[in-house]
């Protein structure tokens, strides 16, 4: 029998207010980063925080509100390297943790992150 009183991974991470926070937090570094930072130059970046909020809460669980461009369009001529995925996942795990999210929901969220590689990377 399954135990239905677990927390989903869109709950643990906060629901919608929690993830919006994560988003936040994790697009202040990313802004901050000096690799990934131009990337974003000329990106509104309150619609780019509200997609991300959304394809999170989306792929942790939540409710499906994600109408943006899927991952290889979005990501299409912008020469994201694997680096560049990594220090992105580096700086969302970092955010996370600072929420005060566990390691083992980190792992899941990451986890839940890696297979959009291909997705997103277009340059070695």
């Amino acid at each position: 029998m399954t135990d239905t009183t677990e927390a989903t991974l869109y709950q643990r991470l906060g629901e919608g207010d929690g993830i919006a926070a994560v988003v936040d937090n994790m697009y202040r570094r990313i802004l901050g980063d000096e690799t990934l930072a131009p990337y974003f130059a000329g990106t509104r970046m309150v619609d780019q925080k509200r997609h991300m909020a959304l394809f999170l809460a989306a792929a942790a669980g939540g409710p499906n509100g994600y109408k943006g461009l899927d991952m290889k369009a979005a990501h299409a001529g912008r020469g994201i390297t694997d680096a560049d995925f990594d220090r992105v996942i580096g700086h969302a795990a970092a955010a996370l943790a600072e929420a005060g999210v566990d390691e083992e929901t980190i792992g899941q969220v990451a986890g839940a992150l890696m297979p959009l590689r291909p997705e997103v990377t277009t340059a070695g």
